[in-house]
């Protein structure tokens, strides 16, 4: 789970069972508890197992009219994150949050919600949309592969850091804008009579 910068919001990535997996958020930690239906949900529909059980604390659920909070954003574990990425589908787990505050990435990834997840070796970013809340509309591939992710953190260098979970390590993603260099010249003097010795310095 993460908290978004400047407010008392809680994001927290709701690992699934089998076909779905879950980021919700809490908007008011000090308000009414919300309920995000696990283990008798499973992204916005009823968990087929826990259904079929019928279990009293599951069908008392369903019961309930507005009982369960749905999920800020779902992903079917069959399905992409990002159309015709290269991120594999099958095996799901969100397993890494992180807001980024600002820094040396492009102004777009202000207040943009990085997630990661775990079984699929990659990480995405949700751009922020015009209310400053994640759009999660708005979402494109930010690492792939990435090395068994978990843990997303923002440094001081406004790098994007993660723990390679499997490996071992720890990983920075950091934003270096390739620029050609500039060629500067200088002439001592730069004008006088014929003839006329000139130092140059390029350096």
């Amino acid at each position: 789970f993460t908290i978004r910068p400047g407010t008392s919001e809680v994001w927290l990535g709701d690992v699934g069972w089998s076909e779905w997996e879950e980021i919700n958020r809490i908007a008011d930690p000090l308000g009414a508890v919300e309920n995000f239906g696990w283990p008798c949900y499973e992204g916005n529909g009823r968990q087929s197992g826990y259904d079929n059980a019928n279990l009293a604390i599951c069908e008392n659920l369903y019961a309930l009219p507005g009982g369960v909070v749905a999920p800020y954003y779902g992903c079917n574990h069959s399905a992409q994150v990002v159309s015709g990425e290269t991120c594999p589908t099958g095996s799901s787990s969100i397993a890494g949050l992180a807001f980024y505050p600002g820094g040396p990435f492009p102004d777009s990834y202000d207040g943009a919600l990085f997630f990661a997840d775990y079984s699929r070796d990659c990480i995405w970013v949700m751009f922020p949309g015009g209310n400053g809340l994640p759009n999660s509309g708005n979402r494109a591939t930010f690492q792939a592969p990435a090395a068994n992710p978990v843990a997303l953190e923002v440094g001081p260098d406004g790098a994007l850091y993660y723990a390679d979970f499997d490996g071992g390590t720890i990983r920075r993603i950091a934003y270096h804008v390739n620029q050609p260099p500039v060629a500067s010249a200088s002439a001592t003097p730069t004008n006088g009579p014929a003839p006329l010795t000139v130092n140059f310095d390029g350096s």
